[in-house]
């Protein structure tokens, strides 16, 4: 029987909402797997994370270390994965370990000092009236001038010694846990290496913009990755020599050294270079060299600090072409989300919606018109 002109069909209605039905169930099942995935990869974000960015900064080398094995590319991976493993990852657990037991020498050796009654944080009223006055005056401000001062510096130095035992106990409690991450990152990497092309071309596929778009998007990614390992290397790198500089000037014993980790602290979040000049400058003041210890805490402070604050987002934003304040705002607030992770992923955010509301903008405009 023909159905009258005007008149809805029940049976259509019946199908399109039992059509509409499934198709939320299935995107609410699909949601709940995808949800489910990533909380199963979620505790592996950090090395996840490390082996992208590791597998991009050094694909160059893996592509022509490729071409001369002739497309072996599991010898070639393999081969990779030993390289960063005997030049990066070794040399950082090395360091981390001397620098620990260092930064404890130090305090140790101030407590001594200290206790000894070898000391005296006010400089000598004959030799340095200026100094002196200067010390007696700011120590009276904080009201530790007097019979006091001792206790007061003893509490501080057992209070910091006490801090960096307890955050070396915690890395050596969680010592099997950092293992584990850091050769689940090389197994990560390997299949980055062999596979990365392959799994980038499917993830573009799988995005549902233009191609023009999602090339943008991977080129800003690429230019923003880049830009941020080789700012914070180089920025590294001159505050390693800016390190080595002040140390030889001072007399200490192997500045080479020490400029080179305080040029890798530079890389560890919050606390920074400080690791280092911080505790030197205090044991330069226990130990009554109160020049020296001024001349570092100085130049420390007004130079090798603001590197950080002023060259790393300059150096940053000139391929990113991004403002220097939302580098520098980036490159912050990473580090207080994802701690040294942050250096590259929060200036990578920030560039990546800067973009977005750009293209909306674009979109807009065509629109409008």
């Amino acid at each position: 029987m023909q159905q009258p002109v005007g008149q809805a069909n029940p049976d259509r209605e019946n199908d399109c909402g039992k059509g509409k039905i499934a198709a939320i169930v299935a995107l609410s099942m699909a949601l709940l797997i995808l949800l489910g995935g990533l909380r199963i990869l979620l505790p592996f974000f950090e090395p996840i994370c490390w082996a992208i960015i590791l597998a991009l900064f050094f694909h160059p080398i893996y592509a022509r270390l490729l071409r001369l094995l002739k497309g072996s590319s599991a010898l070639a991976a393999f081969i990779m994965c030993i390289l960063i493993i005997t030049f990066i990852i070794i040399p950082v657990f090395v360091l981390i370990t001397s620098l620990t037991s260092e930064v404890l020498r130090v305090y140790a050796s101030s407590i001594s000092h200290i206790q000894s009654g070898n000391f005296t944080l006010v400089p000598d009223e004959k030799s340095y009236p200026l100094m002196h006055k200067i010390g007696v005056q700011v120590l009276k401000a904080f009201k530790l001038y007097g019979p006091d001062l001792k206790n007061t510096l003893m509490d501080l130095a057992r209070n910091m010694g006490e801090y960096f035992l307890k955050q070396g106990t915690v890395v050596f409690k969680n010592l099997a846990a950092i293992i584990f991450k850091a050769a689940l990152m090389v197994v990560i990497l390997f299949y980055l290496f062999t596979d990365g092309e392959e799994m980038l071309y499917s993830f573009k596929r799988l995005l549902p913009l233009s191609k023009t778009t999602v090339d943008s998007f991977m080129k800003l990614t690429s230019d923003v990755l880049s830009a941020t390992l080789y700012g914070n290397l180089l920025t590294g790198a001159i505050q390693a020599g800016l390190g080595v500089f002040i140390f030889w000037l001072l007399d200490f014993s192997a500045p080479l050294l020490w400029g080179i980790i305080l040029g890798l602290g530079t890389f560890i979040p919050m606390i920074g270079t400080a690791i280092v000049w911080a505790p030197a400058s205090l044991y330069l003041f226990f130990t009554g060299e109160y020049l020296k210890g001024a001349i570092l805490l100085a130049f420390s402070l007004m130079v090798i600090s603001q590197i950080d604050y002023f060259l790393r987002p300059y150096l940053i934003s000139g391929k990113t072409e991004l403002h220097n304040l939302f580098l520098f705002l980036g490159i912050l607030g990473g580090i207080n989300v994802f701690g040294l992770l942050g250096l590259i992923l929060g200036p990578m955010i920030i560039a990546l919606c800067v973009s977005i509301l750009e293209l909306y903008r674009l979109n807009l405009m065509e629109k409008e018109i």
